[in-house]
């Protein structure tokens, strides 16, 4: 993915009525994929100058994103959550999370957690070690003393991690006071004393924040508004969304009646700029209800139709394992950078992965794996997160799941497995289609799936 053109530098007009608005006021903005809505949301994020903003997204990839333009805009990248973290956890602090070894059980201490960030390094003592530690001048060896406004963190972990782990720290329960340590001598090559926690990652409670940015705002309920989100917002709350991009039925709202409901003012962005108009043709014929996708389109200024953007191609191979090889041909023989293949659930995801691991092909793929009953380290949990993601590296094509791919764009799309027998339903598809910035490739090897039965033959390339 192009993080550097992918954020906007200049706003239209459309985007500047939004920026126009005063940050303490509550507003919904709506607009098509690809019209800069998530761009947006950290421009506002911008707006607040620096004070207590939190954006609330739906991914993880799309945090990882977000990261990156915040970053941009000289602003605290922990500042963007995921939204299972807003309700369960709270506020992620970046850095590598260690521990001190210690001989009793586990071979882990239980009572110093040390944070390593890009700028500093941070320690933590449990709270309920810290007056006596604080009094004592003294944490075993190291001189102690306590520091103005500390940080009160607690520890999670990924999806899988050894029981260990869990059994020493427990999980979002146990919490931690910063303080300073002199002459700590920390050796990140020695493992001697110091384990690093792969999975562990620090937090801080969410308390009340004074501006909320919501994006992909479809994606939740009304009661999500009413009960987690508006409650911890003191000045305002933001929310960008797209209707047509809301994936689960049983979960979300249209963003009209979130605006509705809630009695926010709407407004909307009109133009596209991702989407060229070759895939736009089609795109736009997908979702529920419909979406016009080339009144507006403002892709290479207006000029983004054929012949100075390919088709879309529609191809049947004769197996699943064929369509994997087409696509490693594909990116081989013409050479493609920026690359996605977009797949409908974490089993797809596996397979595709497997398949380029075994050609001897990097990529940046993220999926969950079920671990079996019989080889878990513990009762819980269930599953391992695997999560190479890393949107500043184009060479690397990234294998992503409909629902991860949310926010996102790729010069080019791979969607493979586009068989009927696959239950590929609307408005993911519609998402999956729509990440496209140049090159859009759908393949399938038994009944192509009916969103694509009725495709005009003179807005794609069947093969």
């Amino acid at each position: 993915m192009r993080l550097n053109s992918w954020f906007i530098t200049n706003p239209d007009y459309t985007q500047q009525e939004i920026l126009k608005e005063n940050i303490n006021n509550s507003i919904v903005v709506k607009g098509a994929a690809g019209s800069g809505k998530t761009n947006l949301a950290i421009y506002r994020a911008n707006q607040t100058r620096g004070k207590s903003f939190i954006i609330i997204v739906y991914t993880v990839a799309l945090k990882k994103m977000v990261k990156y333009g915040l970053n941009e805009l000289g602003l605290d990248k922990d500042r963007v959550v995921y939204e299972w973290s807003w309700k369960n956890r709270g506020i992620e602090i970046s850095g590598d999370v260690f521990c001190l070894k210690d001989n009793k059980k586990y071979g882990l201490n239980k009572n110093l957690i040390i944070l390593k960030t890009k700028d500093d390094i941070k320690f933590f003592i449990s709270d309920n070690k810290y007056d006596k530690v604080i009094s004592r001048k003294y944490y075993k060896k190291y001189l102690v003393s306590e520091i103005s406004n500390p940080l009160k963190v607690s520890i999670d972990f990924d999806d899988w991690v050894d029981t260990k782990y869990y059994k020493t720290f427990y999980r979002r329960t146990r919490w931690f006071i910063q303080i300073q340590i002199k002459e700590f001598n920390f050796n990140l090559n020695d493992r001697n004393d110091i384990e690093f926690i792969a999975s562990g990652f620090l937090f801080k409670k969410k308390g009340r924040v004074k501006y909320l940015i919501i994006d992909e705002g479809q994606d939740f309920s009304i009661l999500d508004y009413r009960n987690s989100f508006i409650p911890k917002a003191q000045k305002s709350i933001s929310i960008f969304g797209d209707s047509s991009q809301r994936i689960y039925k049983e979960r979300g709202t249209r963003i009209d009646k979130i605006a509705n409901a809630l009695n926010y003012p709407i407004k909307e962005l009109i133009f596209n700029y991702r989407i060229p108009k070759t895939i736009a043709k089609v795109a736009q014929r997908i979702p529920k209800p419909k979406v016009d996708l080339i009144t507006n389109n403002k892709k290479n200024n207006g000029n983004s139709d054929y012949p100075s953007f390919p088709k879309p191609i529609i191809k049947k191979c004769k197996s699943e394992y064929e369509e994997i090889q087409f696509i490693i041909r594909r990116i081989k023989t013409e050479g493609l950078d920026d690359v996605a293949i977009l797949l409908p659930n974490n089993d797809k995801i596996e397979k595709v992965h497997k398949y380029f691991k075994k050609e001897d092909i990097g990529t940046q793929v993220k999926y969950n794996v079920d671990i079996p009953e019989n080889i878990r380290s513990g009762k819980y949990p269930r599953f391992r997160k695997v999560d190479t993601l890393d949107f500043t590296n184009n060479d690397l094509p990234c294998i992503l799941t409909f629902h991860s791919a949310k926010g996102t764009e790729f010069d080019n799309i791979f969607i493979p497995f586009a068989d009927e027998d696959n239950n590929i339903k609307k408005n993911p598809l519609y998402v999956a289609m729509t990440r496209a910035s140049n090159s859009l490739f759908i393949t399938y090897s038994r009944k192509l799936t009916e969103q694509l039965t009725k495709v005009s033959k003179d807005d794609v390339m069947f093969i």
